[in-house]
């Protein structure tokens, strides 16, 4: 094969290296479950397959062809911009808020739908960063920052850089500057594209990573012409407008950013360093916005709580509770329940969780009070109590009407172990994995419940540890776990066969990558 898989499996194997003697521990009374490596479940759990929904597609600028494509296919893509996850994951710049998650990746894979790449997978993730700022990678990769979500007036302004970021992709902007460099240099950096990229958040590692002229190179290539970013603007409007958002928030957003920019050049918006934002690619977004039908969009209730969490999480829990508190005596929000669940869950962080309870009593309308979010964080607040009954009912509640939403199912399973109630979430934990096989956090439960210290079961402790590593593609150290469940005694014989024939799928994969 070419050297591309070379170069991946030396990034692959780095990985399994590090992470292996944290996988694998002999002793196994002193054995514990790390889950550095595990908590990237975002690579699978969050795959969007979209399909278009509107047979009325406004049309698109022309496929780029294969004259790009053959400097990387698409398959080389997708593991490529995996691998610079996984490294952006290793530095713990993602954070697990599975509401967060839940809304852009259904935002997302309702945009891409009606873009021209609806059926194709996209991934959006969440860095717990303030900077004001997003970015795609290869094959649909998508992280949006904290910052950028609290600094949205409205939810088109959101829809606005997701269909911005949606476009890069789409018109294979990545693709087409990889053809400026040559392909090794491109395919043996994963890690060098994720610290220029991450430069802002860590500025140390950021600067480590992109020392040198290949780091160099590596972050320009992730910095698109202004060519690329107008033409990102035309066809993310186009998507925008398909979606039933008003193109005008694009460039509304992006003049108030440059405006505050102007004013303020001692906290430039990292979004406007990685999209310069010109004049004149404001004045043509702004003409092609004037082209369309206004549509009124109001703001849905997902983004209205979603919003008031990144705020939580922007300027801190005590500076938010002040916020809250003037906001809801002056009468000065846009909804009132969302305040109230910022407050809630502002309280809930800084462990003030009767406090959290109260504010949550405050949300009265329907689409709030029933919203999974509000629903998950009382469940959550009650746990935190100690009130296992109230907890319960409130995740049974919510399941009953969001069976697939992450939140509830993954808290109550957590309930569960809680409160050691442990073939409760063995038993949740075996249907959740037949439902969501490649979800990395259910595995990680699995083999805590399994470990030594609880149900002592070697065989699923190891199986669940092989399925983790699978997923992350570290097939050697996949392998080895398979290898010690097939061993273990007092083995359940039907999970031997799956277990033999995970082996046999993990040994071509090594194969595959070997060739």
């Amino acid at each position: 094969m070419n050297n591309f898989k070379f170069y991946l499996k030396k990034l692959f194997d780095l990985v399994s290296n590090s992470q292996a003697s944290s996988v694998q521990i002999a002793d196994h009374k002193r054995r514990k479950f790390l889950s550095q490596a595990s908590k990237i479940s975002l690579l699978s759990t969050y795959m969007c397959k979209c399909y278009a929904s509107n047979a009325d597609v406004v049309t698109y600028l022309p496929d780029m062809g294969d004259v790009d494509r053959k400097y990387l296919s698409p398959l080389e893509a997708s593991v490529l911009g995996k691998q610079i996850i996984l490294d952006i994951a290793q530095q713990g710049k993602f954070l697990d808020d599975y509401d967060v998650l839940n809304y852009l990746n259904y935002l997302g894979s309702q945009l891409v739908s009606f873009s021209p790449m609806a059926g194709a997978m996209f991934s959006f993730y969440f860095i717990n960063d303030k900077e004001i700022n997003a970015f795609a990678l290869p094959g649909g990769f998508i992280c949006v920052y904290n910052g950028l979500i609290y600094a949205t007036q409205s939810e088109a302004e959101l829809v606005a850089v997701l269909a911005h970021e949606i476009s890069h992709i789409v018109q294979h902007h990545i693709f087409r500057n990889i053809a400026n460099y040559q392909k090794e240099q491109w395919k043996s950096f994963a890690g060098v594209v994720a610290g220029a990229l991450l430069a802002t958040v860590n500025p140390a590692a950021g600067i480590l990573a992109i020392t040198g002229a290949q780091g160099y190179n590596m972050q320009n290539m992730l910095s698109f012409s202004r060519d690329y970013e107008r033409e990102a603007d035309r066809v993310g409007q186009k998507i925008m407008y398909n979606s039933g958002f008003d193109p005008r928030a694009m460039p509304a957003f992006f003049q108030r950013l440059y405006d505050t920019e102007r004013f303020n050049d001692n906290e430039a918006y990292e979004f406007l360093r990685t999209h310069p934002v010109t004049s004149e690619r404001l004045s043509e977004a702004e003409e092609r916005a004037r082209q369309y039908k206004t549509r009124m969009h109001v703001d849905s209730p997902s983004f209205l709580l979603i919003r008031e969490k990144c705020r939580v999480r922007q300027i801190g829990s005590k500076d938010a509770l002040q916020f809250y508190n003037q906001a809801i005596k002056n009468k000065k929000y846009v909804n009132l329940s969302a305040q109230y669940y910022g407050k809630a869950f502002a309280n809930y962080l800084d462990k003030k969780f009767t406090a959290a309870i109260i504010s949550l009593e405050q949300i009265v309308e329907p689409e709030y009070k029933n919203h999974p979010a509000v629903i998950a964080l009382w469940a959550r607040t009650y746990a935190q109590l100690n009130n296992f009954a109230l907890a319960n009912k409130f995740f049974i509640q919510g399941l009953s009407n969001f069976p697939h939403y992450k939140n509830l199912w993954l808290g109550q399973v957590e309930l569960f172990i809680q409160f050691k109630k442990y073939k409760e979430a063995n038993l949740l934990l075996t249907n959740l994995s037949q439902n969501y096989p490649n979800d990395n956090d259910i595995w990680e439960q699995i083999a805590q419940i399994n470990s030594d210290a609880i149900l002592n079961n070697n065989q699923k402790y190891y199986y669940a540890l092989g399925n983790q590593q699978a997923i992350l593609a570290n097939y050697k150290v996949a392998l080895e776990n398979y290898l010690l469940a097939l061993k273990s005694k007092n083995a359940d014989p039907v999970l031997n066969d799956i277990i033999s024939a995970r082996i046999d799928d993990t040994r071509n994969n090594i194969k595959l990558w070997n060739n």
